[in-house]
């Protein structure tokens, strides 16, 4: 037994003084080693537990200071001007997202429903009251991957059955048949069914623009004050960023914001594919639209973008464009309706009015509301109402469409548009819409 001790004991002391000698060769420098610095196996055991207590106090304060740098840098950021103007930009556009289904199919069907009425006071009121009289209704079908469309139209006329049509897109041009019109395909000029577009193609527009909306604020300074909004006499706390652009900053956002989206190559490929044009041809068009915009932004000398946001919760409230050319705002409400209101300088009139959208939690069907009036002196212009019910799924084919029989409507010689024109006037109720037809056409 006593061996047993003696052993253990031995062995005890030979790892202390092992650990000692590791200690001086590997913790301690020359300098240190000149120093009483007395430590040994033993010591450090003995006082483990009663270091680390001493430590704790310390590793307290140091988590503490951590915590409330960390929840200051929080806060200071969530109100920060800048930060607020690019979280309620994003916001939005996230918002619009949100309600797109960009499943691609490769092939997808659906059906669209248009009812609308429009009132005017000018000299087309005639006709506007006339067509206020057509429904519409179609059923498509839409090859994405081979780039083709077809359209069956339908309407009525006081609930009557009235015009049909057969609108065919092959990719590259787009065709419509009417017995109406013709007992033949017309080839239109341009692809104009190229302009539908896919939900996946929508979010490409959507997030270039957002990036280049971002791209914008990241270089201009933002404005933030408190504010009280009466919003249908509710007063409501709010925050207020606000970005001005005027003689100081005109160019350099104007070409900020274009040269964004021209950098884009995916929005780039997405509106070349719309207008059946090449890359290039987008980004000269961009370079086109830049002079347009600063043009604009001088002559409307000073342009303040405003967001109101809620003072506690930071939800988006209202949006406000002012400038000497005229004024917008659009303010949220209940149930994803907004109301508007827009007024132009040189014109001297207001338009109001209110837009709402819904869309299932499939994304398949989707129903727009618009209404708005246009006044000048308290008169009215016009006040219109539009529904739009639209659906879309995936479908299993397409058929394509024979038009080799075709005229094209570029190349039509005057006895052949007199033709097609006497049609269409030896139907009482058509006949009235022969002015927008020609300039659809």
């Amino acid at each position: 037994m006593k061996d047993t001790e003696n052993k253990i004991k031995e062995f005890v002391k030979r790892v202390e003084d092992r650990t000692n000698d590791a200690l001086e060769d590997s913790l301690m420098d020359e300098d240190a080693k000149t120093e009483n610095f007395d430590v040994n196996y033993t010591d450090i055991v003995h006082n483990s537990a009663k270091a680390k207590m001493s430590k704790l106090p310390w590793l307290i304060s140091i988590f503490l200071i951590l915590v409330i740098a960390i929840m200051f840098c929080l806060t200071f950021f969530s109100s920060n001007p800048k930060t607020l103007f690019t979280q309620t930009v994003d916001g939005l556009f996230d918002y619009l997202e949100e309600n797109i289904n960009d499943n691609v199919y490769d092939i997808m069907d659906g059906n669209i429903n248009l009812d609308y009425t429009i009132k005017t006071s000018g000299e087309d009121s005639d006709i506007y009251s006339e067509l206020s009289k057509v429904d519409f209704d179609a059923d498509y079908v839409k090859d994405n991957a081979g780039g083709q469309s077809y359209i069956d139209l339908n309407t009525t006329y006081d609930g009557e059955e009235f015009v049909k049509a057969i609108i065919y897109g092959d990719g590259d041009s787009t065709y419509v048949y009417s017995p109406s019109a013709s007992d033949k395909y017309i080839k239109l000029d341009g692809n104009r069914l190229s302009y539908l577009m896919n939900g996946s193609d929508i979010k490409v527009i959507s997030n270039g623009l957002n990036q280049a909306i971002d791209k914008v604020i990241a270089g201009e300074k933002i404005y933030g004050s408190k504010e009280n909004l009466d919003i249908d006499g509710e007063v409501i706390k709010s925050y207020k960023v606000k970005l001005v652009i005027n003689n100081k900053n005109r160019n350099r956002v104007a070409e900020t914001f274009i040269n964004t989206l021209k950098a884009n190559e995916e929005l780039v490929g997405v509106l070349a594919k719309m207008k059946g044009v090449d890359n290039k041809d987008i980004r000269n068009s961009f370079d086109n639209y830049l002079s347009r915009i600063k043009e604009n932004l001088k002559k409307s000398e000073k342009l303040e973008i405003a967001f109101y946001v809620d003072d506690k919760t930071k939800e988006f409230i209202k949006t406000e464009i002012l400038s000497k050319l005229g004024n917008v705002s659009v303010t949220k409400k209940i149930n994803n309706k907004f109301t508007y209101i827009i007024s132009v300088t040189s014109e001297g009139t207001l338009t109001t009015g209110e837009f709402a959208f819904t869309v299932n939690d499939n994304k398949t069907k989707y129903t727009y509301n618009l209404y708005y009036k246009k006044t000048k002196d308290d008169e009215v212009l016009a006040e219109s109402n539009f529904d739009l019910k639209y659906t879309s799924k995936q479908a299993d084919r397409f058929e394509k469409v024979d038009v080799s029989d075709n005229i094209s409507w570029s190349s039509v010689n005057d006895l052949e548009r007199l033709g097609i024109y006497t049609k269409i006037m030896s139907d009482v109720r058509l006949s009235k819409f022969l002015p927008i037809i020609q300039k659809v056409v």
